[in-house]
């Protein structure tokens, strides 16, 4: 899958006031050429063609990976991506319950996401150990 790149003239053409041309896509950077999806949660109720037409308009994928996560499913499905096979390598965003080997974070491309919360089990731990200690 090609990353979403805005062209010269894109952005030239693009409204003086800085105004993306889709509601759910804000160009950032110093020339606003990097695209950023903005995910709206009115998505999972809501069956808004306009929210829906931005992962179709750039054919952007997804997987989840050793997890159930039904509402992150429901999200990206109602913003237009698609769901592929969790051995398929075709994908912008990868959802995964575990940890990631270290050769398959070097093996990402560049337009490839991963939600990747290092050391979050410390912060868990932390948490439920904290009423135990806390000096009142």
């Amino acid at each position: 899958m090609p990353a979403v790149i805005r062209d010269k003239e894109d952005s030239e053409s693009s409204s003086e006031d800085g105004q993306e041309d889709h509601p759910c896509i804000a160009w950032s950077g110093l020339s606003k050429t990097i695209p950023v999806l903005l995910f709206v949660p009115e998505a999972v109720v809501s069956k808004d063609g306009d929210i829906c037409s931005v992962g179709e308009r750039y054919h952007m994928a997804f997987k989840i990976v050793r997890t159930e996560s039904r509402l992150v499913r429901g999200i990206l499905t109602n913003h237009g991506f698609h769901e592929v096979h969790p051995n398929s390598n075709d994908f912008n965003l990868m959802w995964t319950g575990s940890h990631l080997k270290p050769y398959i974070l070097r093996s990402l491309q560049d337009f490839q996401k991963v939600n990747h919360f290092p050391r979050y089990n410390i912060w868990l731990r932390y948490t439920s150990v904290l009423p135990l200690f806390s000096v009142i």
